[in-house]
């Protein structure tokens, strides 16, 4: 499972590959392949952009670039210069499958991101102009030289000025024999049953609160164990640790369906999906990752179950109010006196709307829900700890080469004072972990 930094590390070594050989046809096999990559450029910044208006010049360029220039017929892409867009696409597909996380981030880790991506595209931008001055042919590449030192500033900035909680977000897998991927398809698998109120099945219903249950114990087990070996902070993995285990109970509870209750019907792919979630739980999927790795997997295993647990409980609820529900009753003895009654039969009706026994399913189902939900903020915020630095260096900008913070105005927040640009310096240094060598 791959992560916004290995997607990260990768452009930056695809970036810095990027060299003249010497190829007469090398420039317009560049020019070609910017025009991929400066399309998926545009999307993931984009994306990042709460703001996109207030920077049209950029975007401008990067548009220019998408629609290309004149180039010699026949010739084909630079396979380099493609990778790396296929990479920088991948990127964008990881933000954008993630909008919640990337919102909650706050534009100072999205700024910072930004100028990751913005660094990648300046390296790879310089090499295209190297390629044409060496082809003596400085024309054509003119408007990617443009694009060099638009983000010029973006490459001066050391690497531990560009480091952002959003690198820990992951790539996944959607593959049964990856937890993550499991629990991805399980979403696929369920909401056509759970949205559909005509496909809706207890067995199904049970099913989803049963595995939901066994998520959040496999997670708690997990955090536990990372507070205790420090892999991430250990006082919000211990709370992390303990909102899983009381969602965990919370979902047993909801799973645990009196006897005389029932709905009928099949929903064999719901059973299929929730088998492989469990299967990967329990089996080598799991077991095989590092303990770095299980935490990873799992945040992201829990925000996809939060959403299934969200559609089981409205579902649940909708079967409640509506008189979905069968409840049985024991038939009256109709045995002569004296006749030995040998078992007990039932008779099966609708269960009413205000039946206790509806009420009491309803309410441990949205109970289990709720319990869920905060403990997947919490999960996130543990292993994507965006609010944690909110009180911490805000968007970065280099001026007359030196770095600062907080040079936007934040309306509504107090002023302490002028700080030196070196205090700037310290004071992002002591909230952020060393950089990468990218």
């Amino acid at each position: 499972m791959a992560t916004v930094d290995d997607l990260l590390r990768r452009m930056h070594r695809q970036a810095a590959a990027l060299r003249p050989d010497g190829n007469a046809g090398q420039l317009d096999a560049h020019l070609i392949a910017w025009g991929s990559l400066a399309a998926n450029a545009r999307r993931v910044l984009e994306a990042l952009d709460p703001r996109p208006e207030g920077h049209p010049d950029f975007y401008a360029l990067l548009q220019s670039v998408r629609r290309g220039g004149p180039t010699q017929a026949g010739t084909a892409a630079d396979p380099s210069v493609t990778a790396l867009a296929l990479t920088v696409g991948a990127l964008g597909d990881v933000v954008a499958g993630s909008p919640r996380v990337v919102a909650a981030a706050g534009q100072a880790q999205r700024a910072r991101l930004q100028a990751s991506i913005r660094a990648a595209l300046h390296a790879a931008a310089r090499s295209t102009v190297d390629i044409a001055r060496a082809a003596g042919n400085e024309r054509p590449g003119a408007i990617v030289w443009k694009i060099a030192e638009a983000t010029e500033l973006d490459a001066l900035l050391p690497p531990q000025a560009r480091v952002s909680t959003l690198e820990r977000l992951a790539v996944t897998r959607l593959s049964a024999d990856t937890v993550d991927g499991a629990v991805q398809l399980w979403v696929g698998a369920a909401e056509p049953i759970f949205t559909n109120y005509h496909l809706i099945t207890g067995i199904a219903l049970q099913d989803a609160a049963a595995t939901l249950a066994l998520v959040s114990r496999a997670t708690a087990d997990t955090m536990y164990d990372a507070a205790r070996r420090r892999v991430i902070e250990p006082d919000a993995s211990r709370e992390t640790a303990r909102l899983m285990g009381i969602a965990s109970k919370a979902w047993r509870e909801a799973a645990a369906w009196p006897a005389t209750v029932q709905l009928g019907g099949r929903a064999y792919g719901h059973h299929r999906a929730v088998r492989a979630v469990r299967d990967a739980l329990t089996g080598p999927p799991l077991a095989r990752l590092t303990l770095r790795e299980k935490v990873h997997a799992l945040r992201f295993a829990v925000s996809a179950a939060a959403t299934i647990g969200e559609m089981q409980a409205r579902a649940v609820t909708w079967l409640v109010n509506r008189g979905g529900l069968w409840i049985a009753h024991e038939r009256p003895n109709l045995r002569p006196p004296g006749v030995e009654r040998r078992h007990v039969k039932l008779d099966w009706e609708t269960m009413p709307f205000d039946h206790p026994v509806g009420i009491l399913l309803s309410d441990r189902a949205h109970q289990a829900r709720l319990a869920l939900e905060d403990a997947a903020k919490a999960i996130n915020q543990a292993v994507l700890p965006a609010a944690a630095v909110a009180d911490g260096a805000g968007p970065i900008a280099l001026v007359d080469n030196r770095i600062v913070t907080d040079r936007w105005e934040t309306v509504g927040s107090k002023n302490t004072g002028p700080r030196r640009p070196e205090e700037d310096t310290q004071r992002m240094a002591d909230h952020h972990r060393l950089g990468i060598s990218r």
